[in-house]
């Protein structure tokens, strides 16, 4: 009888390993496919945000060629439009806070072309000029930086640079420091017209 026992016990016994071994083989299968399906949209979800920030240095480009070449300088004033985002990327695998910032750089295009579009209503032609301008630079950075965060996050490989010595974060920066540059020496003329103002008013104020 005991000897019929043992057997019988290594049988169950392979049996339950082999079942055990089986299932551990397939959860391993299955969290493989969805790291790789979740870097798959990862992946699309960075592309997106690279192209956008392409589409912001494009638009830069084309307003400096403008003001260059335009007798008036005057250019438009609107940003690239956000696409709808593609349909292969799956959000739950990209993570919440990502998707969250993700979602929230829409509004804030939305956000910023508003105000451009405010700004030029009320003080035609030169009204949104140089505001679009900030925004391009701001929003191309910003587009940038999430895409990074995104491979960051999903392990994957930097963004591929086809000439070091000239990539779109760069023109971008460079852009905004300018403009930055620019906005100090527009605020720096506009206090001392007020100083100059408040001391004309003061002067011309009489005895009492």
């Amino acid at each position: 009888m005991a000897a019929d026992t043992i057997p019988l016990l290594t049988i169950v016994a392979t049996a339950v390993v082999t079942a055990g071994a089986a299932q551990v083989a397939l959860l391993l299968k299955d969290h493989w496919l969805q790291s790789r399906e979740g870097k798959f949209s990862s992946l699309y979800a960075a592309l997106f945000f690279e192209e956008y920030a392409q589409q912001c240095s494009y638009y830069l480009s084309d307003i400096q060629d403008t003001i260059a070449q335009s007798h008036d300088g005057l250019h438009s004033v609107a940003m690239p439009p956000v696409p709808d985002f593609p349909t292969e990327i799956d959000w739950r695998k990209v993570g919440i806070r990502l998707t969250e910032d993700a979602f929230a750089f829409r509004v804030a295009v939305a956000s910023a072309q508003s105000s451009i579009n405010y700004a030029s209503n009320i003080d035609p032609p030169e009204g949104g000029q140089f505001e679009v301008q900030v925004e391009l630079a701001a929003k191309g950075l910003k587009a940038l930086d999430l895409a990074r965060r995104i491979r960051y996050a999903s392990k994957l490989k930097p963004a591929h640079i086809q000439d070091p010595e000239f990539t779109t974060e760069r023109f971008l920066s460079e852009r905004r420091a300018a403009l930055n540059e620019i906005e100090q020496k527009r605020l720096a003329a506009h206090c001392a017209s007020l100083a100059k103002l408040n001391a004309t008013l003061g002067a011309a104020k009489p005895d009492v």
